[in-house]
C-alpha cells in the first residue's frame, strides 16, 4: 500500500484531496466527524440541536452522502471542540469531497452503487483480487472488455456498449497515476483458459498480463492458482478487497453477482474475506511459475 503523506513534524497525515476520490474524501470526513461526536458523548439528535440541524442531516453528512458546506462545518468544529489543526484537515476533506470525480458523466448509465464503487476505486491505494472467470477490469485490453461488456449480461443495451468501455479504460488511468493503485490478483486458472472474445483477444490479454507484471514487479502482482490446486477457501465466488492510503480508514470489500453488487464494510465480514484470500493465495503458484503459465496458456490460443 502505498505510504501516507509525513507532514513536516513527521506525523502521518491523510493525503490531499488533489490525491484521493471525493467519495473517499467524504466517508473519511463523515467517519472523522462520527468519531470525534461520540467522543463528546453527543448522539446524532443532540449534535444536530446543538448544531441547529436536524439529526437526518447528521447522518447523511456521516455517511459521507452528504455534502457540507464551509460555513456548517464551522458551526461543526466549534460545537464539536475541534483543535485547529484538526480543523484544518476536515476543511481539506471538505474541499476534496465537494468536486467531481471523473464518474460523474456515467451517473445515468450505472446503477448509484456501483458509481460509488467507482469512487472508492479511484482513491484506494491498494486492491487485491480473488477471479476464478475473468481478468479482473483493471487489467484489461480494450479488446477483452469490450467482449466481456457485449457478451456478459442480456441487459446491457447495445448503444451503452462504447461509453462502457470507455468507463473501464478510464478507471485504468490510476494505473499510471502520479501515486499509482497497487494490484494483487489472484486468478483461477479457468480465468486464464475462458477464450472472451475469441482466441486472438485472449492471447493479446493474456500477453497484456505477463507485460504488466514484467515491467511494474513493485506495483502488480498476478497470481494464479492452477486446477491442480483443487478446493480451496476463495472459491466459487469473485471478490475485491480495498485498502485505502490513509490510515484511518478500513478496509472494504466489493462484490459482484449476477444480479446483484454489494460493498461490504462491517468488519467481521471483511476479516472473513482477508483470511480467505491469504489462504487461497498460499495455494497459488508463485509470481515467476504464474507468469510461465500464463505464458504457456497465450501460446496454445490459436
Amino acid at each position: 500500500m502505498p505510504v501516507p503523506a509525513v507532514s513536516p513534524t513527521g506525523s502521518r497525515r491523510s493525503p490531499s484531496p488533489q490525491e484521493g476520490s471525493p467519495i473517499v474524501q467524504a466517508w473519511e470526513l463523515g467517519l472523522r466527524l462520527r468519531q470525534r461526536r461520540e467522543e463528546i458523548g453527543f448522539t446524532a439528535a443532540a449534535a444536530g440541536r446543538a448544531i441547529g440541524i436536524i439529526q437526518a442531516y447528521v447522518t447523511g453528512v456521516e455517511t459521507g452522502k452528504v455534502k457540507l458546506p464551509a460555513a456548517r462545518l464551522a458551526q461543526i468544529v466549534k460545537v464539536y471542540e475541534l483543535e485547529p489543526d484538526e480543523a484544518a484537515e476536515l476543511e481539506e476533506l471538505r474541499v476534496g469531497a465537494s468536486q467531481r470525480g471523473w464518474w460523474h458523466e456515467y451517473v445515468q448509465l450505472f446503477p448509484a452503487e456501483f458509481i460509488r464503487f467507482l469512487g472508492y476505486e479511484a482513491g484506494a491505494g491498494h486492491i487485491r483480487f480473488y477471479d476464478n472467470e475473468l481478468v479482473p477490469g483493471l487489467l484489461q485490453t480494450e479488446d477483452y472488455a469490450r467482449a466481456v461488456i457485449a457478451g456478459g449480461t442480456t441487459t446491457i443495451r447495445l448503444t451503452e456498449v462504447e461509453r462502457r468501455v470507455a468507463a473501464r479504460m478510464a478507471r485504468q488511468r490510476r494505473l499510471d497515476a502520479a501515486n499509482p493503485i497497487r494490484l494483487t490478483a489472484l486468478l483461477g486458472e479457468g480465468a486464464l483458459r475462458q477464450q472472451v472474445g475469441g482466441s486472438a483477444v485472449m492471447r493479446a490479454q493474456l500477453d497484456h498480463l505477463v507485460r504488466l507484471a514484467t515491467e511494474r514487479p513493485e506495483q502488480i502482482e498476478i497470481r494464479v492458482l492452477p486446477f491442480t490446486a483443487g478446493a480451496h477457501p476463495a472459491l466459487g465466488g469473485a471478490f475485491q478487497i480495498l485498502s485505502f492510503p490513509s490510515p484511518r480508514l478500513p478496509d472494504l470489500v466489493w462484490q459482484e453477482v449476477l444480479t446483484s453488487i454489494d460493498i461490504i464494510d462491517q468488519s467481521i465480514r471483511v476479516t472473513d474475506y482477508q483470511v480467505t484470500l491469504a489462504e487461497a493465495r498460499e495455494r497459488a503458484l508463485g509470481s515467476d511459475d504464474s507468469l510461465e503459465l500464463i505464458r504457456r496458456i497465450a501460446k496454445e490460443m490459436t
